[in-house]
């Protein structure tokens, strides 16, 4: 085994030996590979079974191999649910299921800002004012205090943006809030007031980021990468804006601009989303009515490492409507256990409540169809853990 299943078995030494028959380690093992459900049952088991699912070091080893060797759960949401997806008899019968929120009251509409080890950050549409870190597995959440900004926090004139993830350096869950007070109409973006604060579970606070923002978060998710919480943003107004993927370096607490691909057609024909796919930090070039890029940055920040992973065309779309090509957004990959070739199947967002199975191998697109969704929803990916917020 490895350090971190010694560390563990260490760490357990006081307690009693959970099986007589086999060693602690074997033992770790096999319940690094159970889902949540069944952990959250063998608690009352006994005390050694208690203090293992307690355990940090099992906590994170359970994560690691959830992250690494399955499927990504999916949640939907629209305005005021969420739905997990149970995926049964090997994707023969996929159904959306009533998530039971203890806090949903508490929100207006339902935002999610971000998904980082089986941790989601929700918040509300309105202002963002709540903001709760939840575990859909556990059902456990918290609820985070109230930033004060010296930006006016007026609802009918700024935007929030968020951002959510985890911090290996000092082993801390954090959040960032950024505010735009929007009082200057029809004038450059990058004039308007705008300020930023980041959050540390581990201390429970808010604190200002100096420095400011030299442009404009558009969304109000970040995909957490690398020590980084990566936007899409711009700078400049109408015609001579420019579309920008800028990230959040939790080290250093300061955020710097991510190099998009360079390529011979023109930035301004195309939408753009950020992820990561295959262990990579990507981008998914949307052309209209033509094709969908996938990229992937080999080296994070070095933009010469930029390598064009995929193409998804015409072809493979040729069932759905041209319109498509506007909304298409990929969100992960899915495992394939019938042919043995691994994960090889990429689920696309088309909006409004669709989604599309894209095969890498035959570059064929179905329709993924979810039983008792609601008719509109978008999608998140998270993964079954025990971490508490």
């Amino acid at each position: 085994m490895g350090s971190l299943s010694s560390a563990i078995t260490t760490n357990l030494s006081t307690f009693p030996h959970v099986s007589a028959n086999l060693p602690t380690d074997i033992i770790i093992d096999i319940f690094t590979r159970l889902p949540v459900k069944s952990l959250i049952r063998f608690k009352c088991v006994s005390k050694s079974m208690y203090a293992l699912v307690h355990n940090k070091i099992f906590i994170k080893k359970h994560v690691n191999r959830a992250i690494h060797q399955s499927d990504p759960k999916l949640i939907l949401k629209n305005e005021f649910k969420l739905f997990g997806v149970e995926i049964i008899n090997d994707k023969k019968l996929i159904r959306a299921r009533k998530l039971q929120v203890p806090f949903a009251l508490s929100l207006e509409k339902v935002e999610i800002s971000g998904s980082c080890n089986g941790l989601l950050c929700i918040s509300d549409q309105r202002c963002n004012e709540d903001i709760f870190l939840f575990n859909p597995s556990t059902r456990k959440y918290k609820k985070l205090p109230v930033p004060e900004f010296d930006v006016p926090t007026i609802e009918t004139t700024c935007f929030t943006s968020l951002g959510f993830g985890y911090h290996q350096a000092d082993d801390d869950y954090k959040v960032i809030r950024s505010i735009y007070l929007y009082d200057k109409p029809f004038v450059d973006i990058d004039s308007y007031e705008c300020e930023a604060r980041v959050y540390s579970l581990a201390s429970d606070k808010w604190k200002k980021i100096n420095g400011g923002i030299p442009y404009h978060i558009s969304s109000r998710a970040a995909v957490c990468f690398n020590e980084c919480l990566i936007w899409k943003a711009s700078r400049g107004l109408g015609r001579g804006m420019t579309v920008l993927v800028v990230a959040f370096d939790m080290n250093r607490e300061e955020f710097k601009e991510i190099h998009r691909p360079e390529y011979k057609d023109s930035h301004d024909k195309c939408q753009i989303e950020v992820g990561v796919f295959r262990g990579e930090f990507a981008m998914f070039h949307m052309w209209r009515e033509d094709r969908v890029e996938i990229w992937t940055m080999k080296d994070f920040g070095a933009r010469e490492s930029w390598t064009r992973m995929f193409v998804i065309g015409r072809r493979a779309l040729i069932n759905f409507d041209n319109y498509a090509f506007v909304h298409l957004k990929p969100v992960c990959e899915m495992m394939n256990s019938s042919n043995g070739n691994g994960k090889n199947f990429l689920l696309i967002e088309k909006g409004d409540g669709e989604l599309i199975l894209y095969d890498f191998e035959n570059e064929i697109a179905t329709d993924f169809k979810i039983q008792r969704a609601p008719r509109w929803f978008s999608v998140t990916t998270f993964v079954e853990s025990l971490v508490s917020p």
